[in-house]
């Protein structure tokens, strides 16, 4: 398969899929693919996947209202149980998702697709999802300074 085929197929796939707007969307989903049953909190989920810890929340909210995880809370432990409810994609996307994510090329052209898909509703206008859930859409600016120190200053 070629590069700009693995791009296609990310394209229509995520089209079918309807649900994934961002990319923690996609990492929690596979995270959740290859543990199905996990007692987890979101500052840990956080700190794995490497996204802020709204992101992580926001990206749980889209898989729990498409129906593709279910969580139990204990009132006792800060950490929840997630269950990956394999028989809940329904259009059987998932096997076809797992499998173009299981190659880097593959990953590289779903994450590409959702962040071109993304960059194109940057104007920070709303987007929704197939069961109604708000996600705003909006640009970061990140600014990178190099930390002058004193002997960078002297001449």
């Amino acid at each position: 398969m070629s590069s700009g085929t693995k791009h296609e197929d990310a394209q229509r796939l995520l089209e079918r899929i309807r649900i994934l707007r961002h990319r923690c969307d996609l990492d929690l989903l596979l995270f959740f693919a290859r543990h199905p049953r996990a007692i987890i909190t979101s500052e840990q989920l956080s700190a794995w996947l490497g996204y802020e810890l709204k992101q992580i929340a926001d990206s749980l909210d889209v898989l729990l209202d498409a129906g593709v995880l279910t969580r139990t809370q204990n009132r006792t432990h800060a950490a929840r149980l997630y269950v990956f409810a394999l028989g809940g994609t329904s259009g059987g996307w998932l096997p076809s998702l797992l499998a173009l994510a299981s190659t880097r090329e593959g990953r590289l052209a779903l994450l590409e697709t959702l962040v071109g898909r993304a960059s194109k509703h940057s104007d920070g206008r709303t987007l929704r999802h197939s069961r109604g859930t708000a996600v705003t859409s909006a640009a970061r600016r990140v600014v990178i300074r190099r930390n002058r120190g004193p002997d960078t200053l002297a001449g």
